[in-house]
């Protein structure tokens, strides 16, 4: 701190000076309290009391007192330094609070199924206790939005970015969605040559697994008829149970209906159609300590899947 010249406003370390001398009353009991020499907390309170124009301290027979001036200002420094206490405790209180929340985002998808095991797995951790999650359903486009931005801390995303760290932390089978009605509905598995001639219900472009059904035509040199284009996988399911087209979809809570035949996809070599799942956090933004502890976790529950 720089040495009181007078004429200016008081500063906070001199006001916890003034209100530690009141209590103590006694400058050398004073002075170890506040880790200072005696000349610099006489210092300090010659500084205030020339700023007030007044005398804060008289010496007595004991050695020193407040005069009536220092009993009058006493208890609006006394509040002044409290009310600051109760401010700093709350901030830090909101901090530490902040700290143990963990922003996770999630795709539709993966809500039944990996969502509710991942954090049945994490209740049974020895942190869980300390830590909550603010969970958000939306889809990867917004998510990594929000990654991006600050908004989440981590998410879950069906493709990488460059300026995220995505680790891949399971496969996601993708099935070929009938009505009960269709022919293909009495097989119990579909090459994608069975189904490439059929009307198609696509979900819009933009979205990442119409961005990987397109590709899965395209690199065997095939054209798809697109039927209808639907914004997400509940109402494709619906079109293909009015019989309209198959779709090609993740698993999701309304496909278990009896008017769908859900049905695996295999590819040329024997292996069932898929796609990874990341957990994404932004590459250059360090992940609190709760945040790190979640990642950590789901990397290691979910890496025997892969």
């Amino acid at each position: 701190m720089e040495p009181w010249e007078g004429g200016g406003a008081m500063t906070l370390l001199q006001l916890s000076y003034f209100v530690a001398l009141a209590e103590n009353l006694h400058y050398t009991k004073t002075a170890e309290q506040l880790h200072i020499s005696q000349p610099s907390l006489s210092y300090a309170i010659g500084g205030m009391e020339k700023d007030l124009g007044v005398k804060l301290f008289v010496k007595d027979r004991q050695g020193v007192a407040l005069s009536r001036f220092g009993k009058e200002y006493y208890p609006y420094a006394k509040k002044a330094l409290d009310s600051l206490e109760s401010g700093r405790r709350i901030v830090t209180s909101m901090t530490q609070y902040a700290d143990t929340v963990v922003r996770l985002g999630y795709f539709h998808s993966i809500s039944a199924s990996l969502i509710p095991a991942l954090i049945h797995s994490f209740n049974e951790t020895p942190e869980s206790s300390n830590i909550r999650f603010q969970l958000i359903e939306d889809s990867v486009q917004r998510l990594m939005a929000d990654l991006y931005s600050g908004e989440l801390d981590l998410c879950f995303s069906s493709h990488p970015e460059s300026w995220a760290e995505s680790v891949p932390v399971a496969r996601q089978p993708l099935y070929l969605a009938v009505s009960t009605s269709h022919p293909l509905s009495q097989r119990t598995a579909v090459s994608f040559a069975d189904f490439a001639g059929e009307p198609q219900i696509m979900l819009t472009r933009g979205s990442d697994l119409r961005a990987q059904v397109e590709q899965m035509f395209q690199d065997r040199g095939v054209v798809p008829r697109t039927a209808f284009e639907t914004r997400e996988c509940n109402a494709a399911l619906q079109y293909v149970a009015l019989d309209f087209g198959v779709s090609v979809l993740p698993q999701v809570p309304v496909m278990d209906q009896d008017s769908i035949t859900i049905l695996p996809i295999l590819l040329e070599d024997g292996r069932e159609l898929n796609r990874a799942v990341y957990l994404a956090c932004h590459r250059t933004r360090p992940l609190s300590p709760a945040a790190q502890y979640v990642a950590d976790h789901v990397r290691e529950r979910l890496s025997a899947s892969l």
